[in-house]
């Protein structure tokens, strides 16, 4: 069964994928919601406790996404600018004015050693990504080697730094949709390794970013299989 399968079959699978998702990725980026704050307003539409309305919006738009995300996967669509922006739309939702827009003014990223991407020469940058992430894919079948690539492109959608606000939650939203296609378990960044995954970006350490990929992989097989076996 291939991963998307067990995801559009199982629901319990797929809400539970969900919620860690929104959590972790979310809390990469200074969310404080918890897991279980974050289940209640994903699973049961209830908010829970004091929640501040940015906040709020940075989990619930990651609902939408997914399914935008899923039905692109069963349409064949392929990495793409316009497709990156409309994932840029959703996650960025009632957050940012300019939410599926490239951005304007240049940007940086604080501390880095490198300079982020003209604005001008964004759409140019992005489209050279897509395609050379899709010409790798397309050349190997070694799934090893497919995930470096997925995580080495995720390294140059940093470096371009594409839009105002949310690199960091398209970018990682980029390497699922790439591993599910794939049929390569995602690894999801926990909030424990926050600090090494900020490091490893900053340094642009593959081996290093391979390594954390695979230990977090491994963790998600373990989860897969219980809910397999529920499935029989």
């Amino acid at each position: 069964m291939v991963l998307l399968d067990l995801m559009l079959q199982s629901q319990e699978y797929m809400q539970d994928y969900l919620v860690r998702m929104a959590h972790r990725s979310t809390a990469i980026e200074g969310n404080t919601l918890t897991q279980d704050q974050i289940a209640s307003i994903l699973l049961n539409g209830v908010i829970s406790g004091n929640v501040l309305e940015r906040e709020y919006y940075e989990v619930k738009n990651y609902k939408k996404t997914l399914s935008f995300v899923f039905h692109s996967i069963q349409e064949g669509q392929k990495l793409s600018p316009q497709f990156i922006q409309k994932l840029h739309a959703l996650i960025m939702e009632n957050l940012l004015e300019n939410a599926g827009h490239f951005k304007i003014p240049p940007n940086l990223i604080i501390a880095a050693n490198f300079e982020t991407t003209k604005p001008y020469l964004v759409p140019t940058r992005i489209h050279e990504l897509c395609d050379n992430l899709d010409y790798q894919l397309q050349n190997t079948q070694d799934k090893d080697q497919k995930l470096k690539a997925i995580l080495k492109a995720h390294f140059d959608f940093e470096r371009i730094h594409p839009f105002s606000d949310g690199n960091g939650r398209v970018g990682r939203m980029m390497i699922f949709y790439s591993c599910l296609q794939e049929n390569i378990i995602p690894p999801i960044i926990q909030k424990e390794d926050k600090n090494l995954y900020i490091a490893i970006l900053r340094e642009e350490k593959l081996e290093d970013f391979f390594t954390l990929a695979k230990s977090i992989q491994s963790k998600e097989k373990a989860k897969i299989e219980i809910f397999k076996q529920n499935m029989r």
